[in-house]
């Protein structure tokens, strides 16, 4: 069983609140990281049942060996989190928040462009960064099951030694973790995004009594055989 681990997560929006909280409920200690260290600590107070500190990221970043970037980084911020970041392992979760080109086809193409992933990892060139959680919706930290079951976890990286901390981390929460290979498959795992957001808007799921679940069981059928994962 996974130790207790000492956890920052770097964002404050409906991701990094979601991760907070759950990473606190399975025994984690979180610093929990806004660039209003104000923000943080009124928001730790409610989350965390003493588990969840709330400072700037930067001090957050420091005090943890494990971190979660829960935000669309940018180059700022990267720059204040590199000297405290060298050796450890970032975990960025972000999606992109740009749409691809208009003839841009996610069923026959991976993106050329760099996903958000990569672009972390050239940035903090002295951590291990990782990709995770990039397609869970932030529902999900509430209601983790989705049809009775575990919600998969696509864990993306190149080093096998940081892959495997952050694989035994998700096994202590309420998500099944799948290693889905390099860093670069965080490209794959964009295209799968833009396909399912693009599918409901082109029909409309809520109109039709659909919510955010009918998107993660498409995702979920569609990320494995994309990936190259067996069935």
């Amino acid at each position: 069983m996974t130790q207790t681990q000492s956890v920052a997560v770097i964002g404050t929006g409906n991701m990094g609140r979601g991760l907070a909280r759950i990473l606190a409920a399975a025994g984690h200690d979180v610093f929990l990281g806004s660039r209003e260290p104000v923000r943080a600590r009124q928001l730790a107070t409610e989350l965390g049942a003493g588990r969840v500190q709330g400072m700037g990221n930067v001090e957050a970043a420091s005090r943890a060996s494990l971190l979660f970037l829960a935000y669309h980084s940018n180059d700022t911020l990267l720059e204040e989190l590199a000297p405290v970041t060298e050796g450890k392992v970032v975990v960025d979760i972000s999606t992109y928040h740009e749409e691809p080109p208009s003839d841009f086809n996610p069923l026959t193409q991976v993106p050329s462009f760099e996903s958000p992933q990569e672009r972390t990892a050239r940035r903090l060139p002295r951590a291990h960064v990782l990709g995770a959680f990039q397609v869970t919706w932030a529902q999900l930290f509430d209601a983790p099951l989705l049809d009775g079951c575990k919600t998969p976890v696509f864990v993306l990286g190149d080093h096998v030694g940081a892959k495997a901390e952050l694989l035994a981390l998700i096994r202590t929460l309420p998500f099944e973790p799948v290693d889905a290979g390099g860093l670069r498959q965080a490209r794959t795992v964009a295209a799968m995004y833009f396909l399912v957001t693009r599918l409901a808007h082109q029909y409309g799921f809520r109109e039709h009594g659909h919510d955010w679940r009918t998107s993660v069981r498409a995702l979920n059928t569609l990320l494995p055989p994309a990936l190259g994962l067996a069935p």
